[in-house]
């Protein structure tokens, strides 16, 4: 294991500034790839190596322009391991959300030629809907930063920034395709108690949820290994996502008891399992309930 440093500053002489959170790491067609979720979801290749092979690359001390790999600083730990970012990051936009994060990256194996790379997709949406986009990760369509300022704020309004991290947005991924969106989730395996005492409009979890870790293949063999059924005839994906209790207003409010309060979840996140065809649409076949990691 090693620390490296890559959380720089990402702005030039400005009051607001992105914040790089939830780093998650996805292998994909023999590549490992760092997802980062920034105004987006931001990826790039990364190439792992022992120290002294190839050191013919830059270190990275900032966003550049320039399309090369650049290497990362070894806070601490991992002395014979080099990391380096193999290109810029590209920037995964979609149409079905301004403020996408949380894309969890899968890759599903070409049926016809499976010697082929298999193709990519990021999960867009899980419940109520599952919404999955094609992508290119080495891929990218270069835009203009009137259009990034179109993805980040609402239509309409007027805005302007000078962030380094504009040069990484303006690099726009390639998609593949239209998202793809399945019919509505089955009802969950089972209900929380939160569910069950406060439900309908009360209910205190977000339905819609983002992913956290995707994907296990299972197997016929695995989805019918002890079971008295056996009526599952094709592989699943299975994949944790996660979502968070709905702020309600009155949580502040002193006049509220807080015996009332305290029967309320609040400022937590809760996960699921689900289970979904590794095909289009990605049809999810069944979902557990909430449960707190």
């Amino acid at each position: 294991d090693t620390q490296v440093g890559l959380k720089k500053n990402t702005t030039a002489s400005y009051a607001y500034s992105v914040t790089f959170v939830d780093y998650r790491i996805f292998a994909l067609n023999g590549e490992i790839y760092l997802h980062i979720n920034a105004n987006t979801v931001i990826m790039t290749r990364l190439i792992l190596k022992a120290k002294g092979f190839g050191d013919d690359d830059k270190m990275y001390d900032k966003f550049s322009a320039e399309d090369q790999a650049f290497k990362l600083n070894n806070l601490f730990g991992g002395d014979q391991l080099e990391v380096t970012l193999a290109h810029q990051f590209n920037t995964l936009w979609t149409d079905e959300g301004v403020h996408g994060k949380n894309f969890a990256i899968f890759s599903v194996p070409n049926a016809t030629h499976p010697d082929n790379p298999a193709a990519i997709y990021a999960e867009i949406g899980i419940t109520p809907h599952h919404q999955v986009q094609q992508i290119d990760p080495e891929r990218f369509e270069q835009i203009s930063l009137h259009r990034v300022f179109e993805h980040v704020w609402k239509k309409g309004t007027r805005k302007s920034r000078n962030l380094n991290l504009d040069i990484a947005n303006r690099r726009s991924m390639i998609t593949v395709g239209n998202v793809t969106k399945s019919d509505i989730a089955p009802l969950a395996s089972f209900s929380t108690v939160d569910e069950h005492r406060f439900p309908g409009k009360s209910a205190p979890f977000k339905e819609s949820a983002h992913g956290g870790s995707c994907c296990v293949s299972f197997s016929v063999d695995d989805i019918n290994l002890g079971g008295t059924r056996n009526n599952h005839h094709e592989s699943l994906l299975v994949g944790i996502a996660h979502t968070k209790i709905t702020w309600k207003p009155w949580y502040i409010k002193s006049h509220i008891p807080q015996k009332e309060k305290d029967l309320v979840p609040h400022s937590q996140y809760v996960s699921f399992f689900y289970a979904f065809d590794p095909r289009p649409p990605f049809q999810i076949r069944a979902r557990s309930g909430y449960f707190c990691l």
